[in-house]
C-alpha cells in the first residue's frame, strides 16, 4: 500500500461518492439529530468512469516520477505551443475538447497533445479540471486558517516568512505539486505583456481550483481577497519559496509595476471621489435667455 492511503483515504472516498449510500449511525437516545455534514468531496465533471482522474493525488505518483504526467504533458504543451497567448487560463477552452483530451489519456496515458491538435485553452481548462476533480485540494483544508491569517500581516517580508513556514507543512506529495503547478504559473506571468495574465489575474482564476472553498458559506466569503492574495504572493514569489532565491521585485518578475497592494494585501476601501456640485452662480451665464423677457 502506498503511503498515504490508509482507511481514512478510502472512507472519504466513499462518503464523499454521490453514488455509494452509507448508513448512518443511529443516534443516541434522547440526543436531537443534528443536520447532516456537507461532505467536502467535489462533484465530478465527467461523464465516464476513470482510474485516474478524481483519484488520490498520491495514488498517481511514484519517488521516481513526483509529479503526475498528465500535469506534466499539459504544462508542458502549454509551455512549448502557448506560454504566449493571450489570456491564458482565463479564456475558458471548449468543453468537449478538454474531455477528449483527458478521454485519450486514459486510454493509455500516452496521447499526444502535438499530434491531437487541440487549442491551448482546451489544454490549460483540461488541467485545471484535473486539479478541481481531486478529492482533497492541492492547498490541504487545514492549513486555510494559517494561509488566511498570514495574508492579514502588513508587514511584506514578515509575511513572506510565514507563508513558506506554511507552505512547509504540506504533504510531501502535494508540496512538489504545488511547487511545480506554481512555478510554470510564474514563467506565465512573465510573458503578461503579450498575455496580458500578471501574477494577480493567474491567481484569480487559479486560486479557487487549488483551495476548493465553500462558497455557500458566509465566513469564505468575507476571506476570498485574502484567499487569492496568498496564490499571487506564491505565483510572484516561487523563486523564495521554493529555490532559495532572494525576493523578486515584481516590475522585474513581471515587466509591469508591481500593483498597489503590493507591500498591504488587505484591500483597503476607499471613499468615492466624485466632483463638487456645481454652483448656481457657475451655471448662471450659461443658460439660454427667455425669449419672452426680451
Amino acid at each position: 500500500m502506498k503511503r498515504g492511503m490508509g482507511l481514512s483515504g478510502v472512507t472519504q472516498r466513499v462518503e464523499g461518492d454521490p453514488e455509494v449510500v452509507c448508513c448512518p449511525r443511529s443516534p443516541r437516545r434522547g440526543s436531537k439529530s443534528s443536520k447532516p455534514v456537507k461532505p467536502l468531496y467535489p462533484p465530478t465533471r465527467r461523464t465516464w468512469d476513470s482510474n485516474y482522474f478524481g483519484v488520490p493525488l498520491n495514488t498517481l505518483v511514484t519517488p521516481e516520477r513526483p509529479i503526475p504526467l498528465f500535469i506534466e504533458k499539459c504544462v508542458d504543451y502549454i509551455e512549448r505551443i502557448g506560454l504566449t497567448t493571450e489570456g491564458l487560463y482565463r479564456v475558458s477552452g471548449n468543453k468537449t475538447d478538454q474531455d477528449n483530451i483527458q478521454k485519450q489519456f486514459d486510454q493509455g496515458h500516452r496521447s499526444d497533445l502535438v499530434l491531437m491538435d487541440v487549442a491551448v485553452n482546451a489544454v490549460a481548462g483540461a488541467l485545471k479540471a484535473f486539479f478541481a476533480d481531486l478529492p482533497d485540494p492541492l492547498i490541504p483544508y487545514n492549513l486555510h486558517p494559517e494561509l488566511v491569517e498570514a495574508a492579514k500581516i502588513l508587514d511584506y517580508m514578515e509575511r513572506l516568512q510565514v507563508l513558506r513556514e506554511i507552505v512547509n507543512k504540506f504533504p510531501p506529495v502535494n508540496y512538489l505539486v504545488f511547487k511545480y503547478i506554481i512555478a510554470h504559473l510564474n514563467r506565465v506571468s512573465q510573458q503578461s505583456k503579450t498575455t496580458l495574465m500578471t501574477a494577480e489575474n493567474l491567481s484569480i482564476c487559479f486560486w479557487p481550483t487549488l483551495m476548493r472553498p465553500d462558497f455557500e458559506n458566509p465566513e469564505t466569503l468575507s476571506t476570498t481577497k485574502l484567499s487569492q492574495a496568498v496564490v499571487e504572493d506564491f505565483i510572484r514569489q516561487s523563486l523564495y519559496f521554493f529555490y532559495g532565491g532572494e525576493v523578486a521585485d515584481s516590475s522585474s518578475s513581471e515587466g509591469t509595476p508591481p500593483p498597489h497592494h503590493c507591500h498591504n494585501m488587505v484591500e483597503v476601501l476607499l471613499p468615492l471621489q466624485l466632483p463638487p456640485p456645481l454652483q448656481p452662480q457657475q451655471i448662471q451665464h450659461s443658460l439660454p435667455q427667455d425669449p419672452l423677457l426680451l
